[in-house]
């Protein structure tokens, strides 16, 4: 089968769609961190799944710089577990650093929902344009999952200022560090493969200094 755009954008709509409603089921059914865990590797399979099975070339270039990313996002989760105290794990699950060991594909799919969004506005307007948006996508959206996450007991927050039950800074910082990614996309699809996982290291330090300056703004 031949993947068009149009097909492909149908695709992560949709996966989108569902992860939403699959994180509301977690956030009042399946508490606990186990759901978290399915859900992160879960739709991220799919993804990698769709991407082989299609010969998708461009979702595979996403999904490298996606779990590249995830996984350089490890030091913006321990600098605000361990600096900020201000991040809670559940104890007993598995650990990556200060992260649970889902954590980097769980922004693999985040990444990739709200990415491509970026993506495909980047297609028709200019990239200020589409960041812009995509910041506000991110100031809206992602809030709305640690909302959901919170609810479903993959993690908490403490000592800090709250806008309901989601930090204040967790709002600014989730939209600073989107405003990077529809250039970045664009640039996936562009450059050589090779250099792919270096832009993920560079968005994965723009989400560790997005949340060092959202945080200092609010403390």
């Amino acid at each position: 089968m031949i993947i068009t755009p149009k097909k492909r954008t149908i695709f992560v709509l949709s996966s989108m769609a569902i992860a939403v409603l699959m994180l509301m089921l977690a956030a009042y059914k399946f508490k606990g961190w186990e759901s978290g865990a399915v859900w992160s590797y879960g739709f991220a399979s799919i993804y990698l799944f769709y991407a082989i099975l299609f010969k998708d070339k461009l979702m595979i270039r996403f999904l490298i710089f996606t779990v590249v990313t995830g996984f350089t996002e490890l030091l913006a989760d321990n600098w605000l577990v361990n600096y900020t105290h201000t991040l809670v794990y559940p104890p007993n699950e598995p650990f990556l650093v200060a992260s649970p060991a889902y954590m980097p594909f769980s922004w693999v799919v985040v990444l990739i929902q709200i990415g491509y969004i970026g993506y495909l506005i980047n297609q028709k307007y200019k990239t200020l344009i589409a960041s812009i948006a995509v910041g506000v996508l991110g100031c809206i959206i992602i809030p709305f999952y640690e909302y959901l996450a919170i609810n479903a007991h993959w993690w908490s927050y403490q000592n800090t200022h709250f806008w309901g039950i989601v930090p204040a800074y967790i709002y600014v910082a989730e939209g600073l560090l989107m405003l990077s990614i529809p250039n970045l996309f664009d640039r996936c699809d562009t450059i050589k493969l090779k250099w792919i996982p270096v832009l993920g290291i560079l968005q994965g330090l723009v989400m560790w200094g997005a949340c060092i300056v959202a945080y200092f703004i609010f403390k």
